[in-house]
This record gives structure tokens, sequence and C-alpha cells, in this order.
């Protein structure tokens, strides 16, 4: 199974699963970017109905334009309801269904998470097994992010110890579970036997940044 993500837009993901089954694939999509999108806004028109477009629009990275049409689309549906305020400003009020339909793409999101999490923590227990099983006992962690959180639990079961997290600069020096965030650079010093990339969506610039360190030709280097 593969698990794959890309973006729409700036801050709303789609997740594609792939999973090969009796030599055939089968495809899933989690996440519609519309649903979500809806969730959000509604979400935060609850908490500000005095919200413009454009606040809208910074806040979750999207075009304007789509935020007009988001917006035009749940007054159609009936979702909430258009009221002006001085000056020249509009007001946005949920109405009693565009409260039934929070509610319900809560429920579905949260759903969501759960299948979701649970493929995840089956795809990364199935690559921890696999480095179990090719002898290694010292794995680091490379990269940050729901993945590495599933991996670090997924890896109590196991016999392999985590020695070290490893990420970009810009972490550098957080504490994860006990570890201080390295750089790449400092890796040797943990004498890991593996590193395991633990962010699927930084995987391509992590290996990129591995490959340049000629020193580890012993270190065995797993993508999820």
């Amino acid at each position: 199974m593969e698990i794959q993500f890309f973006f729409l837009d700036k801050t709303i993901p789609w997740v594609i699963i792939v999973q090969e089954m009796n030599n055939s694939q089968e495809t899933y999509f989690f996440k519609p970017s519309e649903h979500m999108r809806d969730l959000q806004v509604l979400e935060e028109i609850e908490q500000n109905p005095k919200v413009s477009q454009r606040e809208l629009s910074n806040k979750f990275g999207i075009a304007l334009g789509v935020t007009n049409a988001c917006i035009k689309r749940m007054a159609r549906r009936g979702l909430i309801r258009l009221k002006g305020i001085p000056p020249r400003r509009i007001a946005y009020y949920i109405t009693p269904k565009g409260f039934a339909e929070k509610a319900n793409l809560a429920l579905r999101f949260f759903s969501y998470n759960i299948r979701h999490y649970s493929e995840m923590k089956k795809q990364i227990s199935t690559k921890l097994i696999e480095m179990e099983n090719t002898g290694v006992k010292r794995v680091a962690f490379y990269g940050l992010g729901d993945e590495m959180e599933v991996a670090y639990i997924t890896l109590q079961g196991l016999d392999m110890k985590l020695v070290g997290i490893v990420d970009d600069e810009t972490n550098l020096g957080r504490k994860l579970f006990g570890y201080k965030v390295i750089t790449p650079k400092e890796v040797m010093r943990l004498n890991p036997d593996a590193i395991l990339i633990t962010s699927v969506k930084g995987e391509q610039s992590s290996l990129r940044t591995l490959m340049r360190q000629r020193e580890w030709n012993s270190i065995k280097i797993f993508t999820i």
C-alpha cells in the first residue's frame, strides 16, 4: 500500500491511498477539498460572524474568488444568511441547517481521521517490521509530523531502539519524546543502523539531503 499527499491549495491536502491486492491496484481518495473548506469556513463564521472574505482567504490560504464562491454556495444552500452592517460590511450567520451541516462534516472528518490513522499505522508497522527483519536495531527518524508520531508509537512493540530525531535547522533543538532534534550532519554520532524518513510530504527533499552525506555508506535509508 502506498500513501501519497498532494495539495489543491496551500492548506487543504487530499490523500490518495493506493493498495495493491491480487496483482491489481485499488485507489482510495479521502478528504475532499470542498467539504473541508466548508467546515473550516463554517467554524470561522461561528466564531466571528463579521469576518471578511479577505480575512478568510488569508487565513486558509485560498484565493479570494474561491472564498466568494464558497460563501455564495453556502448561502444558496441555506447554510448561512447574510446581513449588511455599517459601514459597508456584511456579517454571516449560520442557520439551523448550517449548524446541522457543520456537525455532519465534523463527524465525517472525525471518521476520516480514524481511518487514515489506521491505514498510516498499518503502513508504518509493515515498514518497521521489514527494517527489523533486515537486522536493524538502532534507528533514527528523519522528519517531523504525524507519521513520525505514529512511527514512535509503533516502534514500542518491536525489538528496535530509537536513537534520535533528525530534521532541518528550523526545528533544531526542539525536544520530542525525550530527544533533541539534530541536523543531518550530526547523525553519525548517534551510530544508527538505519534512518527512517518519517515525513511523506518532505520525503524527496530528505532523500536528497541524505544522499549528499557520503560518509553514511553503512547506514540504511528507508522511506514509509
